[in-house]
């Protein structure tokens, strides 16, 4: 699933030297990870909002349908794999060549299963030809999906070739769009765009592991032999599809029982929180290497780990949720144009899954990392339960509202969830000592903002901002700075 910087991030080795060295390496590689992301999804978003501006609320709707759909369908054809492939390699690094065919043969196996359950489900499906077929174009580009190896540059710490596959997916999709969706165009063209891009990157990250060494990945499909990793993998891909449940079921529903404006709405809300949450997952996908390495250390490495990462991710995950709760409007407008204003109330809520997503990861990819993908399955089809249950309660009544409230409260029953889990199962990583400075700035930053606000907003805002950032450098400046001074000699020394 999808499917993201050095003292507070990585944990205490045995000497200062390898402490340093570990930080700079994972710092360096978080800074490649995201360049490359960054890039990607400023492409992306731009292609989205282009087909938005120019097929309006309704007709843009169909898309985020349609890729909310796929969710259901991708996450199966890889279940789990990509994960087990990275977290197996940074274990064993000598089973990287075995792994690769493997893997590649099992995901191409489930994407054809998968690509049979979505025929059937769009037989059944009530919607317009159009729409069909849209759907089904995405179908068909899950048979590139297994030569899609980002996981494995993962698992070799090569976070720069992560980057440049994502790079060439998004830029090659933005260019056709540009390309051919001038004046009268239809979905199945949008569609079409998406095979291409898809194509584009698995030939790419076929001929880098080519030049790495390891030949071409040509599937390894004696099944029999495959079933082990399978069952390995079997828990973290149901997770996923969990996970996958508690953030693209509603769209779904609205697709399925509203449509029309409202799906549109929450469809472009939606996919700036998920874009947004790209950059989540990029931190963690960076991170995991490193909290797989923990196991079998002394406790202190993970806490020392967990309590840094924990203390950053605090106070840029809610700075940046009620920096956009309060901007929302603006947002709208100047990314959407005036036919979207609907969309900031559900908007406003979901920015909030955000700092709540990012601070449960820490507890979920420990989870993965400590092989207790079990353990996280359970509590994320808990989680997901309970967002069908209330999506389906409040859709109908509340429509694109509804539907985010249903995420956010899922969400927070999974962050107290895993968090327990940990605790009782790993080890007591520390949250309240690491939340209360980011929180109480918080609350006196909104009290500065609703003072001012009927006033004059950007003086609100500013103020705001300014409470929060002293507070920042008053209680963890140090920290950070730390950090961005260990950043500098790992760029030069690469």
């Amino acid at each position: 699933m999808p499917p993201a910087a050095d003292t507070p991030i990585v944990a205490a080795l045995p000497n200062p030297a390898g402490h340093l060295d570990t930080g700079r390496k994972l710092a360096f590689n978080f800074f490649l990870l995201v360049a490359g992301e960054m890039t990607a999804k400023l492409l992306t978003f731009a292609s989205l909002t282009y087909l938005a501006r120019t097929l309006g609320p309704a007709d843009y709707g169909f898309i985020e349908f349609a890729l909310a759909v796929m969710v259901f369908f991708t996450l199966p054809a890889d279940l789990g794999l990509g994960s087990y492939g990275a977290r197996e390699i940074a274990h064993n690094p000598s089973h990287a060549s075995r792994l690769l065919h493997a893997v590649t043969g099992l995901r191409l196996a489930l994407a054809v299963c998968s690509m049979a359950l979505l025929a059937v489900f769009i037989l059944v499906l009530h919607k317009s030809a159009e729409v069909k077929y849209l759907v089904a174009l995405y179908g068909v580009s899950l048979l590139g999906h297994p030569f899609l190896l980002q996981w494995f540059f993962q698992a070799h710490d090569q976070m720069r070739l992560v980057g440049i596959a994502s790079i060439i997916r998004q830029a090659g999709f933005a260019a056709l769009v540009f390309l051919f969706c001038r004046g009268k165009y239809s979905l199945v063209d949008v569609g079409a765009i998406e095979c291409g891009s898809v194509a584009c990157v698995a030939f790419y990250c076929a001929w880098i592991t080519r030049r790495m060494g390891f030949g071409w990945p040509w599937p390894d499909l004696r099944l029999r032999h495959l079933a082990g990793h399978l069952a390995e993998a079997l828990p973290i891909g149901l997770s996923e599809i969990a996970w996958a449940f508690m953030w693209y079921f509603c769209t779904v529903l609205l697709g399925l029982v509203l449509s029309g404006l409202a799906l549109g709405w929450f469809g472009a809300a939606h996919r700036i929180v998920m874009a947004l949450h790209t950059f989540v997952w990029l931190y963690f996908f960076n991170l995991l290497p490193s909290i797989s390495r923990c196991v079998g250390a002394p406790a202190r490495q993970l806490l020392d780990l967990m309590d840094g990462s924990i203390r950053l991710i605090a106070w840029t995950g809610l700075f940046a949720a009620a920096l956009l709760t309060a901007l929302a409007p603006q947002v709208f407008v100047i990314l959407y144009g005036r036919g979207f204003d609907g969309a900031t109330a559900s908007f406003s809520v979901l920015v909030w899954m955000l700092p709540i997503a990012m601070l449960s990861g820490h507890y979920r990819y420990t989870l993965i990392a400590y092989r207790l993908q079990n353990k996280l399955l359970c509590c994320t089809v808990i989680s997901a339960a309970v967002a069908v249950a209330l999506g389906c309660a409040l859709v109908p009544l509340y429509a694109g509202v509804g539907a985010a409230w249903a995420l956010l409260i899922a969400n927070g029953i999974n962050f107290l969830l895993v968090r327990n889990a940990v605790c009782e199962l790993v080890a007591a990583v520390p949250l309240a000592a690491a939340l209360a400075a980011p929180a109480g700035a918080l609350v006196i930053s909104a009290v500065v903002y609703l003072a001012l606000a009927g006033h004059n907003q950007p003086l609100a805002l500013s103020g705001a901002i300014s409470v929060y950032l002293a507070a920042l450098l008053c209680f963890d400046g140090r920290r950070l700075f730390s950090f961005a001074r260990s950043l500098v000699p790992a760029v030069r020394g690469i």
